[in-house]
């Protein structure tokens, strides 16, 4: 994978990926791959689907997350697998959009939620971590 085109892109993760969070296989390869940019949010709302995250981008509300800088050849792909792009039906689609940091806005990539969602599992705040708390999570 040498070369894959992706080492220096950013990318914005909203749900399990952000610090804190689950550590499986997955989470721990993306994390090593790549290095913490800064916190940001996109407009948009948050849903949750159970055990993870759905971006939405409509509604007049914000989306918390973490911007990362991809550093090692294949974390862009782990990340696809991650978020199911190659599963049918896919729930996840991956684009470029504006993030606001207090750095200034950044684009990077990130999985939006393309299946349908429950108006109940709205997440008013847009911050997963109001959502998604574990023994070991976030608080």
């Amino acid at each position: 994978m040498a070369g894959d085109g992706y080492i220096g892109d950013l990318v914005f993760v909203y749900g399990t990926l952000r610090r804190g969070f689950i550590n499986n296989e997955a989470t721990l390869a993306f994390r090593g791959g790549a290095e913490f940019i800064a916190e940001g949010w996109v407009p948009g709302l948050l849903y949750s689907t159970g055990w993870y995250p759905a971006l939405i981008e409509e509604g007049p509300g914000s989306v918390k997350g973490e911007v990362w800088r991809l550093t090692t050849t294949g974390v862009m792909a782990i990340l696809d697998d991650y978020e199911g792009l190659m599963d049918e039906p896919a729930e996840y689609e991956r684009v470029r959009r504006e993030v606001q940091t207090d750095q200034g806005p950044m684009e990077a990539w990130l999985y939006l939620y393309i299946d349908r969602v429950d108006p109940v599992q709205l997440i008013p705040s847009g911050d997963w971590a109001d959502a998604f708390v574990s023994p070991g999570d976030v608080r």
